[in-house]
Formats: structure tokens, sequence, C-alpha cells
């Protein structure tokens, strides 16, 4: 049997409790030395900045002031499908300010493998060296998942012991701190605390679930990957970390990246050339993408492609005067209609099966679903979400075309 880092393969299986490791694709990354940067079953790895091999471990800052570190996979991975991620981490040797600052972060951009941003609260991810420096900017269009150790007043931290998920978007629209999508605040360990734990990173789209240890997620929050990947629903993933005047080790004991294989369905969204809807074009303060309005383009006698707001109840119609059949075709996207439910409230066009309800607008069909009616001599569409005055909180798109016969 195998040996890495001086233990068995089976040991390793057992100390990282990875029950699900015989099911599906699995990308597999033990440091086996310094040489290659990989594992016999993994991918090479890069190491940016003071980042390096340190004892069978990635440490990606030592515990000195003002350092910042990364490590990337040197190909890009599948990520808009779904993806879990396992990381050990420890955290040593605290000095400065804080007793220890400032964080490492699990990172997806499409910038490369030698991406590294700021020092001190920046995080070696977000903007300047937790400052508005333009001069230093962070990674451009990148989203993190930051385990924040040092509590900076004037970036409005909740404490010195939090995840918060973190986007960036273009370079001049960068800010400090950066924008977070959610935060988990109540954090069942100390980060900080000198011992190992372990993360679960688990996306099944649109929602990001995020566990320490054992138990329930720390954080749940929807999050859209289609700034971050390639027309392929690709990304670069990896991990950074900084210190500034506090410092700390921040120490990868080992991880495990399972991407789930691209399909076609109704409830995975992959990131695709025939998207025709600009996200640009969203409302404020959501975290999908939700157009204010719906957008109607007819393409030909009876030919119509639609962009669907989650957030509107039959929010978008198109003329159907003669009463005629119709079919629909093409439908994809994103919407959350239940935020409170995680993953079960947020989906695809075909729904969620088994969550039907009274409180739905259609309580025979499954929580989310595309649906369609026609009357007025038009034909109309919504997103099958609760109705009333939750409706409006809706998120997302659905985008789908309509030929009348």
């Amino acid at each position: 049997m195998p040996r890495y880092c001086g233990f068995s393969f089976r040991d390793i299986l057992n100390m990282m409790r990875w029950s699900f490791l015989r099911r599906g694709l699995i990308i597999l990354l033990f440091l086996a030395g310094a040489a290659g940067l990989h594992g016999q079953e993994g991918p090479k790895l890069q190491l940016v900045g003071e980042a390096e091999v340190w004892q069978n471990r990635i440490r990606l800052t030592p515990a000195i002031p003002q350092m910042a570190g990364a490590a990337w996979f040197v190909e890009r991975q599948p990520v808009a499908a779904g993806f879990e991620m396992l990381i050990r981490f420890q955290l040593t040797q605290q000095g400065g300010l804080g007793k220890g600052a400032d964080g490492f972060a699990f990172v997806l951009q499409n910038n490369g493998p030698e991406a590294l941003a700021g020092r001190g609260s920046a995080g070696g991810f977000a903007l300047g060296d937790g400052r508005q420096d333009r001069s230093q900017p962070g990674i451009p269009r990148s989203i993190a998942v930051f385990f924040d150790t040092y509590m900076n007043r004037d970036g409005l931290d909740p404490s010195d012991n939090y995840i918060a998920v973190c986007t960036n978007g273009p370079v001049e629209k960068m800010r400090w701190p950066p924008n977070r999508l959610g935060t988990g605040t109540r954090l069942k360990v100390r980060l900080k605390d000198g011992q190992p734990h372990m993360a679960r990173i688990r996306y099944k789209p649109p929602v990001l679930f995020v566990y320490l240890d054992d138990g329930e997620p720390e954080l749940r929050v929807p999050v859209d990957l289609s700034t971050v990947v390639d027309p392929q629903g690709r990304a670069f993933i990896g991990f950074t970390a900084s210190t500034g005047e506090g410092w700390e080790n921040h120490d990868i004991l080992a991880w495990k990246f399972r991407p789930v294989e691209p399909q076609v369905s109704s409830d995975i969204t992959v990131v695709s050339s025939d998207i025709t809807f600009s996200p640009t074009s969203c409302l404020g303060g959501r975290n999908l993408c939700t157009p204010p309005e719906a957008v109607v383009e007819e393409r030909g006698p009876g030919q119509y492609h639609v962009v669907l707001p989650a957030h509107v109840e039959w929010g978008a119609s198109i003329p159907n005067p003669r009463n005629q059949q119709y079919n629909i075709t093409g439908a994809r996207g994103n919407a959350c209609w239940d935020l409170e439910s995680g993953a079960d409230g947020c989906g695809g066009p075909g729904g969620n099966p088994g969550s039907r309800n009274d409180a739905l607008i259609s309580p025979d069909q499954p929580a989310g679903a595309l649906l369609s009616k026609t009357g007025s001599g038009r034909i109309w569409f919504t997103v099958n979400g609760r109705k009333g005055r939750r409706f409006a909180a809706n998120q997302g798109f659905y985008e789908f075309d309509v030929s009348l016969r």
C-alpha cells in the first residue's frame, strides 16, 4: 500500500473521515515533497509569494509580519455544476495585533495560477493591504470563502473568528472590505486555537455551504459563479493567506476536491456561450443576478426569447391573440424562492420535486418550477414561489425560448 507524508493511504482516509471517497471523480492531492509539488493521484500545485512546503504541509504564510502567499491548482477545475472541497488546516504561533492574524481563504478565480493580492486584511485576495490602495488591486472577478481571524473595526468585521463569502468584481469596481455575500459569525470552534480543524465547502448550485468539523453548516448563501468561470464552467481553485501587524502560521495539512460531473439537468446550471442575458443588468443587493424586469425578444414569427426575473409574479408575457398552443425549450438558469430552506429553496426551471405546499402559486407543481398560463390574449410566465409579499425577495432568473404552434 503506498504511503504519503508518513501515513498509509488507509490512515489518511480514516484521519480525514472522507466517507465519500469511493464515489465519482475525485482529485486527491497530498504533498509528497517539494519536487513537482504533487502526489501520485493529484495535479500539480503552484506556490506563490511566501507559500512553501514545510514538513509535509503547505505553509501559506509563516508567523512573520506583512506576509502573503497562495497555492493554486495549475489547471482549471470544473466547478459550475457543483463541487465539494475538504480542507484540513491549522493556525499556530499567533502574535502581534489581535494575538494572531489575518486568516486564510479558499478562492475561485479565472486569472491564473500566479494570482496573489495584498497583505494584512486583504487576505491575499482582496484590495490593497487592507486599505483602499488602488495600486495593489485584489484578484479580479474572484469569490473567496475567507476564514477571518482578525477584527478590523474600520472594515466592520463582526469578530476575529468568523467566515465570510466575499466577491471581487473588475479592478475598477473593487472596494475594501470586499463585498460579502454572507457571513457565519457563531462558529462552534476557535479558528486560531492551534488545533487542526476540518472545513468542508459544498456548492450545490446555486447555494454554497460551509461546515467546520462536524454538524450543521456554519454558513449557507446563494452564489453566482458566472463571473469566475470560463465557458466550460471551470475556474482556478486554491488558497490564499496573509499577515499584517498580527501574524500566525497558516498551514494547509491536506485537502480533497471532488467536482460534480457536468450534466444536462433542469436544476443544474452549466455556464455556456448560448446564454444571451447580460449579467450586468442586475438589481443591487442580491447574490444571484436578478433582472429588474423581464426581457422579451421576438426572433421570428411566433418565436420568442424570454428572460424571466424570479422576483415578480407572472413577470413576463408574450402575445397570443389566437390562443395557439406553444412549446417552451432551452430553459435554464437559477432562482431562489425560499432562502430559509437552503438548497431546497433554490434550483432551476424544473423546480424541486417533493417541495409542494399550499403557499405556492401552484401548489400542485414543484416549488421553483417555471410555470405558464394563457389569458387576455397572452401567455404569462412565473417562478412557482410563495404567494404574497415574500415573492419580491426572490433572486435569480430563468431564460428560455417559446414557439407558438
